[in-house]
């Protein structure tokens, strides 16, 4: 396995990367910021998981795509500079251009998220998690083991189905009555296993006492430097967003405040910020 950087370092440290890499995504409206952030996540997501996500992703994003920017303006005529017009309502410029950012902003998350999760695995979130609540880290562990636990057991009852040859047939109506068929006996069977899971815990005692745990990660004086740098460079993007250096309107027309001396430094250590997860 590579070492890389964000999964060498504290728990802590990689999701407060991260938690703050969202943020200075999710809370900006400048092109630039959201262009170098979408670039830099397609980078990642090649580097970390290989061009057939990347695949997928873009395929899963092509309707909200055409939606944003193609059909939204057709409805939507906020805006002053009129592109043409169908039936007497103008398709605006600052509407396709909107949607386009916000595609790409929504796009950018998504990659991140992909990257965040080849960074920080279950075992982390479980650390983070438990020093700020035990009852949320008890919920997050067993989400992260019900769902691949029920897309297996939906498998198997799709297969004992086959099997027992009561998926017959190619009309939409026959497999969506059959899907319909697979799901039902799912829910049933999870809410079974939950009723397991409740009993089982109220009978080897939880809640009753303190509740020891073991973890194995410790903070080093890597880990320290690096999350005083990830604190230094976000709290400086987030500083240069509060002050209004990279103000960003689209409506009623396109507005982007022109960049100074402190908002190339905003941007260059945006660059330097994201780049981490490419180490």
């Amino acid at each position: 396995m590579k070492k890389e950087l964000l999964r060498e370092l504290h728990p802590a440290v990689s999701m407060f990367y991260f938690v703050m890499l969202l943020i200075i995504i999710m809370f900006s409206l400048n092109p630039i910021v959201i262009t170098v952030s979408f670039v830099i996540s397609i980078i990642s997501v090649l580097r970390h998981k290989g061009f057939k996500t990347l695949k997928t992703m873009t395929l899963f994003f092509i309707p909200i795509f055409l939606f944003s920017v193609i059909l939204l303006p057709l409805f939507n005529h906020n805006g002053v500079t009129a592109l043409f017009y169908i039936n007497d309502m103008a398709v605006t410029l600052e509407n396709i251009v909107y949607g386009l950012i916000m595609t790409m902003m929504l796009m950018g998350v998504s990659l991140y998220f992909v990257t965040a999760g080849c960074m920080i695995d279950s075992e982390k979130i479980l650390y983070v998690t438990d020093r700020i609540s035990h009852k949320l880290s008890l919920i997050i562990s067993m989400v992260l083991r019900f769902i691949p636990m029920m897309i297996r057991r939906w498998h198997e009852i799709h297969e004992a189905q086959l099997g027992m040859l009561c998926a017959q047939g190619t009309g939409f109506m026959v497999k969506a009555k059959q899907y319909t068929k697979e799901i039902s006996i799912l829910i049933s069977w999870c809410l079974e296993n939950s009723i397991d899971t409740s009993v089982s815990m109220e009978s080897r005692g939880y809640g009753t006492g303190r509740r020891s745990s073991y973890h194995r990660f410790r903070m080093k004086k890597t880990d320290v430097i690096f999350m005083i740098l990830f604190m230094i460079l976000s709290f400086f993007i987030v500083y240069t967003f509060g002050i209004g250096k990279f103000e960003t309107y689209y409506f009623p027309e396109i507005y982007i405040k022109r960049m100074d001396v402190v908002s190339y430094a905003a941007l260059i250590s945006e660059i330097i910020y994201m780049s981490f997860a490419i180490i």
